[in-house]
């Protein structure tokens, strides 16, 4: 019987849930990582969604809201909503594309917002030049960038849903 339920999902309803997969192991990969390096002795660390801010894990929560929203109409759960479940998970996923997007651009920079020409004298003592022994780095992690491929390819596959059920969003006059 179950089988038979789940032939009831759609090719598209797949992506959607396959993303909502994807951001969820995405979210124990690091979504922002920071490296150091001193007189040759490297540091490094990174943070998962779960504690890379509000921005990161309320993305993945929202993806998994998507995937439950199409699971229970797949599955003939009583959905008594205003609009279609395509339009749902669309915004669903568009908000999850912009929240990480967001966190991504707010993520802080290794410079911590100093003068980039005042950085490179950093590593100057009078006379004696350290060089390349001193470097900072960080930026987004694989974990970021998985969690955005996610939400994209459920905001396109939501998008398309709802785009062959008839409806005019995305659809120029």
């Amino acid at each position: 019987m179950a089988g038979s339920q789940a032939g009831a999902v759609r090719t598209l309803d797949w992506v959607v849930i396959g993303a909502a997969l994807l951001a969820y192991i995405s979210s124990f990969l690091p979504w922002y990582s920071a490296s150091i390096t001193v007189l040759g002795i490297d540091r490094s660390t990174g943070v998962d969604a779960w504690n890379a801010g509000f921005g990161a894990w309320f993305a993945v929560l929202l993806l998994l809201a998507a995937a439950v929203v199409v699971l229970v109409s797949a599955f003939g759960g009583r959905l008594t909503l205003p609009v279609s479940t395509p339009l749902i998970t669309l915004g669903l996923s568009a908000l999850a594309v912009l929240t990480i997007v967001l966190r991504w651009v707010t993520f802080p920079d290794a410079s911590g917002g100093m003068d980039t020409r005042k950085m490179d004298r950093l590593g100057e003592l009078g006379d004696f030049d350290l060089g390349s022994a001193f470097a900072v780095s960080s930026g987004a992690g694989v974990g970021l960038y998985l969690g955005l491929i996610a939400a994209i390819a459920a905001s396109v596959a939501s998008l398309l849903t709802l785009r062959s059920a008839g409806s005019n969003v995305g659809r120029t006059p």
